[in-house]
C-alpha cells in the first residue's frame, strides 16, 4: 500500500511517458521573453517543467502549450510551487474550464500507454 499522507497534489499527473512529455513555453511576466521548455509529467492540476530557468518559488508564470490532438494553443496561468536543479513543479491557477476539459480529454486517452 502506498502512503499518501504527505501527498499534496490535488490532481493526478501521471509518470513521464510519451504523451505526458510536451513542449511548451513560459514567461514570468507579460513583457519577459518566452522560455522554451518541456513537461516531464502533466495533469489538469499542474506539471513538472524541465528547465534551468527557474523563477522564485511562489512566482506567477504564464504557460502556453499545444496538445498533439489539437491545433489550439492552450494558455495556462500557473504558480511555481517547488524547484530542483533540473526543473520546477507548477500548479495551474484559475484555468478556463474549457481548457481543463480539453486537457482532461487528452490525458484520458493516455491510460494504459507504455512508458
Amino acid at each position: 500500500m502506498v502512503d499518501t499522507r504527505h501527498e499534496r497534489r490535488q490532481h493526478f499527473r501521471g509518470k513521464a511517458r510519451p504523451g505526458r512529455i510536451l513542449p511548451l513555453r513560459f514567461r514570468p511576466t507579460t513583457d519577459a521573453p518566452w522560455i522554451v521548455a518541456e513537461t516531464r509529467n502533466i495533469g489538469v492540476g499542474g506539471a513538472f517543467i524541465l528547465t534551468t530557468a527557474i523563477p522564485v518559488i511562489g512566482a506567477s508564470i504564464h504557460i502556453e502549450l499545444e496538445l498533439p490532438t489539437s491545433d489550439q494553443t492552450f494558455s495556462l496561468p500557473a504558480a511555481v510551487r517547488w524547484a530542483q536543479a533540473d526543473g520546477m513543479g507548477v500548479q495551474f491557477i484559475a484555468v478556463d474550464v474549457d481548457v481543463l476539459l480539453e486537457l482532461n480529454d487528452y490525458f484520458s486517452t493516455l491510460v494504459g500507454t507504455e512508458p
